[in-house]
Protein backbone atom coordinates (compact mmCIF):
# COMPACT_ATOMS: atom_id res chain seq x y z
CA UNK A 1 0.00 0.00 0.00
CA UNK A 2 1.28 3.40 -1.00
CA UNK A 3 1.69 6.24 1.21
CA UNK A 4 -1.36 8.30 -0.47
CA UNK A 5 -3.73 4.90 -0.49
CA UNK A 6 -2.75 4.86 2.89
CA UNK A 7 -2.88 8.34 4.27
CA UNK A 8 -6.72 8.55 3.80
CA UNK A 9 -7.25 10.22 6.92
CA UNK A 10 -6.90 13.76 7.87
CA UNK A 11 -7.49 15.87 10.71
CA UNK A 12 -10.95 16.90 9.00
CA UNK A 13 -11.86 12.92 9.43
CA UNK A 14 -11.70 13.72 13.51
CA UNK A 15 -12.34 17.65 14.00
CA UNK A 16 -15.85 19.57 13.92
CA UNK A 17 -16.31 23.36 13.69
CA UNK A 18 -17.49 23.16 17.12
CA UNK A 19 -14.12 21.97 17.83
CA UNK A 20 -12.38 25.10 16.52
CA UNK A 21 -14.39 27.27 18.76
CA UNK A 22 -12.21 29.21 21.50
CA UNK A 23 -14.22 28.87 24.66
CA UNK A 24 -14.51 28.42 28.33
CA UNK A 25 -13.83 24.14 27.36
CA UNK A 26 -10.40 22.92 28.16
CA UNK A 27 -8.46 22.28 25.23
CA UNK A 28 -7.53 18.66 25.23
CA UNK A 29 -5.11 17.32 22.71
CA UNK A 30 -5.52 13.83 21.22
CA UNK A 31 -2.15 12.94 19.92
CA UNK A 32 -2.06 10.24 17.48
CA UNK A 33 -0.30 9.05 14.41
CA UNK A 34 -2.60 9.05 11.47
CA UNK A 35 0.01 7.48 9.28
CA UNK A 36 1.95 4.24 10.29
CA UNK A 37 4.41 2.52 8.15
CA UNK A 38 3.13 -1.14 7.12
CA UNK A 39 -0.26 -0.48 8.85
CA UNK A 40 -2.44 -2.59 6.97
CA UNK A 41 -6.69 -2.01 6.08
CA UNK A 42 -7.68 -3.29 9.74
CA UNK A 43 -4.65 -1.21 11.27
CA UNK A 44 -5.66 2.07 9.57
CA UNK A 45 -9.66 1.08 10.42
CA UNK A 46 -8.98 0.00 13.82
CA UNK A 47 -6.94 3.31 14.50
CA UNK A 48 -9.58 5.28 13.11
CA UNK A 49 -12.43 4.32 15.12
CA UNK A 50 -10.17 4.48 18.56
CA UNK A 51 -9.60 8.05 17.16
CA UNK A 52 -12.99 8.76 16.24
CA UNK A 53 -14.30 7.58 20.16
CA UNK A 54 -11.71 8.91 22.06
CA UNK A 55 -12.37 13.15 20.68
CA UNK A 56 -16.24 12.18 21.41
CA UNK A 57 -15.70 11.28 24.53
CA UNK A 58 -13.79 14.36 24.93
CA UNK A 59 -16.96 16.48 23.74
CA UNK A 60 -18.92 14.30 25.68
CA UNK A 61 -16.83 15.16 29.30
CA UNK A 62 -17.24 19.05 28.27
CA UNK A 63 -13.61 19.68 26.66
CA UNK A 64 -12.65 20.41 23.15
CA UNK A 65 -10.33 18.08 21.57
CA UNK A 66 -7.52 19.18 19.74
CA UNK A 67 -6.67 16.41 17.76
CA UNK A 68 -2.46 16.03 17.19
CA UNK A 69 -1.25 14.32 13.85
CA UNK A 70 2.30 12.88 15.57
CA UNK A 71 3.19 11.19 11.80
CA UNK A 72 3.17 14.94 10.19
CA UNK A 73 6.23 16.22 9.27
CA UNK A 74 5.10 19.90 9.33
CA UNK A 75 3.70 19.52 12.78
CA UNK A 76 6.88 17.94 14.04
CA UNK A 77 8.66 20.57 12.37
CA UNK A 78 7.13 22.95 14.98
CA UNK A 79 8.46 20.89 17.90
CA UNK A 80 5.93 21.67 21.31
CA UNK A 81 5.23 25.04 20.65
CA UNK A 82 1.90 23.83 20.32
CA UNK A 83 1.49 22.76 24.16
CA UNK A 84 0.98 26.64 24.86
CA UNK A 85 -2.98 26.21 23.76
CA UNK A 86 -3.57 22.73 25.52
CA UNK A 87 -4.45 22.31 28.71
CA UNK A 88 -4.26 18.14 28.77
CA UNK A 89 -3.03 15.87 26.91
CA UNK A 90 -3.90 12.19 25.56
CA UNK A 91 -1.21 9.98 23.83
CA UNK A 92 -3.19 7.33 21.90
CA UNK A 93 -2.09 3.54 20.82
CA UNK A 94 -0.44 2.57 17.78
CA UNK A 95 2.73 1.28 16.23
CA UNK A 96 5.72 -0.21 18.44
CA UNK A 97 7.85 2.43 20.02
CA UNK A 98 11.36 1.74 18.10
CA UNK A 99 13.52 0.16 20.73
CA UNK A 100 16.70 2.88 19.94
CA UNK A 101 15.03 5.19 22.22
CA UNK A 102 15.20 2.41 25.73
CA UNK A 103 17.90 0.24 24.07
CA UNK A 104 21.03 -0.26 22.72
CA UNK A 105 19.72 -0.35 18.97
CA UNK A 106 19.77 2.31 16.39
CA UNK A 107 17.22 4.64 16.87
CA UNK A 108 18.03 5.54 12.65
CA UNK A 109 17.78 1.80 11.99
CA UNK A 110 14.14 1.21 9.53
CA UNK A 111 12.05 -1.26 11.33
CA UNK A 112 8.75 -2.41 10.08
CA UNK A 113 5.95 -1.00 11.28
CA UNK A 114 7.83 1.75 13.21
CA UNK A 115 8.01 5.61 12.78
CA UNK A 116 10.81 6.65 14.80
CA UNK A 117 10.02 10.46 13.98
CA UNK A 118 6.46 10.07 15.46
CA UNK A 119 7.87 8.60 18.40
CA UNK A 120 10.21 11.10 18.56
CA UNK A 121 7.78 13.79 18.71
CA UNK A 122 5.67 12.51 21.07
CA UNK A 123 8.16 11.38 23.65
CA UNK A 124 9.32 15.44 23.79
CA UNK A 125 5.90 16.05 23.81
CA UNK A 126 5.47 13.73 26.90
CA UNK A 127 8.86 15.07 28.52
CA UNK A 128 7.44 19.00 28.40
CA UNK A 129 3.95 17.80 29.23
CA UNK A 130 5.20 15.86 32.34
CA UNK A 131 7.92 18.57 33.14
CA UNK A 132 4.91 21.24 33.33
CA UNK A 133 2.70 19.33 35.58
CA UNK A 134 -0.06 18.88 32.92
CA UNK A 135 -2.54 16.23 32.81
CA UNK A 136 -2.07 13.18 31.03
CA UNK A 137 -3.24 10.17 29.83
CA UNK A 138 -1.52 7.69 28.11
CA UNK A 139 -3.27 4.65 26.35
CA UNK A 140 -1.14 1.66 25.45
CA UNK A 141 1.61 2.60 22.89
CA UNK A 142 0.80 6.02 24.64
CA UNK A 143 1.37 4.69 28.29
CA UNK A 144 4.61 2.76 26.94
CA UNK A 145 5.50 5.88 25.69
CA UNK A 146 5.27 8.14 29.17
CA UNK A 147 7.53 5.21 30.46
CA UNK A 148 9.84 5.60 27.99
CA UNK A 149 9.79 9.12 28.24
CA UNK A 150 10.89 8.83 32.00
CA UNK A 151 13.93 6.59 31.26
CA UNK A 152 11.96 3.28 31.31
CA UNK A 153 12.06 0.11 28.85
CA UNK A 154 9.78 -2.01 27.24
CA UNK A 155 9.40 -5.64 26.69
CA UNK A 156 9.15 -5.91 23.38
CA UNK A 157 7.15 -9.31 23.14
CA UNK A 158 4.90 -10.90 26.16
CA UNK A 159 5.41 -14.94 25.85
CA UNK A 160 2.10 -16.32 26.59
CA UNK A 161 0.29 -13.93 27.80
CA UNK A 162 -2.31 -14.22 24.98
CA UNK A 163 -2.91 -17.66 22.61
CA UNK A 164 -1.44 -17.60 19.66
CA UNK A 165 -5.30 -17.53 17.90
CA UNK A 166 -6.25 -14.60 19.53
CA UNK A 167 -5.85 -11.42 17.15
CA UNK A 168 -7.49 -8.19 17.51
CA UNK A 169 -9.11 -6.80 20.77
CA UNK A 170 -9.51 -9.64 23.50
CA UNK A 171 -10.88 -9.15 27.05
CA UNK A 172 -8.98 -9.44 29.90
CA UNK A 173 -9.08 -9.19 33.93
CA UNK A 174 -7.03 -6.98 35.69
CA UNK A 175 -6.64 -6.06 39.48
CA UNK A 176 -5.58 -2.16 40.36
CA UNK A 177 -3.64 -0.84 43.26
CA UNK A 178 -6.71 0.64 45.58
CA UNK A 179 -4.95 3.49 46.48
CA UNK A 180 -4.52 4.26 42.76
CA UNK A 181 -6.03 6.83 40.93
CA UNK A 182 -7.25 4.91 38.27
CA UNK A 183 -8.66 2.68 40.79
CA UNK A 184 -10.49 5.80 42.41
CA UNK A 185 -11.69 7.01 39.05
CA UNK A 186 -13.52 3.21 38.57
CA UNK A 187 -14.68 2.81 41.88
CA UNK A 188 -12.91 -0.75 42.19
CA UNK A 189 -10.00 -2.69 41.71
CA UNK A 190 -10.82 -5.62 39.56
CA UNK A 191 -12.08 -4.69 36.07
CA UNK A 192 -12.29 -5.89 33.11
CA UNK A 193 -10.90 -4.40 29.94
CA UNK A 194 -10.68 -5.12 26.17
CA UNK A 195 -6.83 -4.81 25.21
CA UNK A 196 -4.61 -5.85 21.82
CA UNK A 197 -0.60 -5.43 22.66
CA UNK A 198 2.25 -7.99 22.62
CA UNK A 199 4.26 -5.73 24.28
CA UNK A 200 4.34 -3.79 27.79
CA UNK A 201 6.08 -1.84 30.23
CA UNK A 202 9.60 -3.62 31.78
CA UNK A 203 11.40 -1.37 33.54
CA UNK A 204 9.38 1.10 34.63
CA UNK A 205 10.28 5.37 34.49
CA UNK A 206 11.48 7.70 37.20
CA UNK A 207 8.76 8.19 39.25
CA UNK A 208 6.53 6.24 37.70
CA UNK A 209 4.57 3.31 40.20
CA UNK A 210 2.81 0.23 38.85
CA UNK A 211 -0.80 0.50 39.06
CA UNK A 212 -2.51 -2.30 37.43
CA UNK A 213 -1.32 -5.61 36.41
CA UNK A 214 -2.32 -9.01 34.35
CA UNK A 215 -2.39 -12.48 36.28
CA UNK A 216 0.45 -13.11 34.59
CA UNK A 217 1.74 -9.90 36.28
CA UNK A 218 2.28 -8.08 33.13
CA UNK A 219 2.39 -4.43 33.50
CA UNK A 220 -1.19 -2.95 32.94
CA UNK A 221 -0.85 1.13 34.55
CA UNK A 222 1.22 3.28 35.83
CA UNK A 223 0.57 6.61 37.30
CA UNK A 224 3.20 9.34 38.43
CA UNK A 225 3.66 10.03 41.93
CA UNK A 226 4.52 13.03 41.71
CA UNK A 227 3.04 14.85 39.35
CA UNK A 228 -0.76 16.38 39.62
CA UNK A 229 -2.41 13.45 37.07
CA UNK A 230 -0.22 11.65 34.77
CA UNK A 231 -1.71 8.08 34.41
CA UNK A 232 -0.99 5.00 31.77
CA UNK A 233 -3.36 2.63 30.32
CA UNK A 234 -2.00 0.08 28.78
CA UNK A 235 -5.75 -1.40 27.90
CA UNK A 236 -8.43 0.38 25.46
CA UNK A 237 -10.98 1.84 27.13
CA UNK A 238 -11.99 3.56 23.56
CA UNK A 239 -12.50 0.30 21.74
CA UNK A 240 -16.45 -0.07 21.08
CA UNK A 241 -16.90 -3.22 23.46
CA UNK A 242 -15.34 -1.78 26.32
CA UNK A 243 -17.13 -0.73 29.27
CA UNK A 244 -18.92 2.08 28.22
CA UNK A 245 -19.34 3.79 31.86
CA UNK A 246 -15.53 3.11 32.94
CA UNK A 247 -14.80 4.71 29.40
CA UNK A 248 -16.52 7.80 30.60
CA UNK A 249 -15.32 8.17 33.91
CA UNK A 250 -11.33 7.47 32.62
CA UNK A 251 -11.92 10.50 29.88
CA UNK A 252 -14.23 12.67 32.08
CA UNK A 253 -11.17 12.32 34.41
CA UNK A 254 -8.96 13.93 32.49
CA UNK A 255 -11.11 16.30 30.91
CA UNK A 256 -11.92 17.51 34.78
CA UNK A 257 -7.87 17.67 35.59
CA UNK A 258 -7.44 19.60 32.68
CA UNK A 259 -10.25 22.67 33.61
CA UNK A 260 -8.40 22.97 36.65
CA UNK A 261 -5.12 24.52 35.03
CA UNK A 262 -7.13 26.26 32.91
Amino acid sequence: MNVEAHRRYTLADYQIDEDCVLDERPAIAVIVALWSPDFGESEIQAMHDLTLVSVQEVRNAGGRPVVIDSSDQARQATGTIWHEDIDAFIYLGGADVHPGFFSDADVDEKMVGVDANADQFCLLSLQRAIDGDAPVLGICRGSQLLNVALGGSILQHIDGHRSEDQAGFVDERLDLEPNSKIAKVLGRQNISVRGSHHQSIDETGEGLDVTAYAPDGTIEGVEHRGKMWVVGLQWHPEEANANAEDRQKIFGALVVQGAKVR
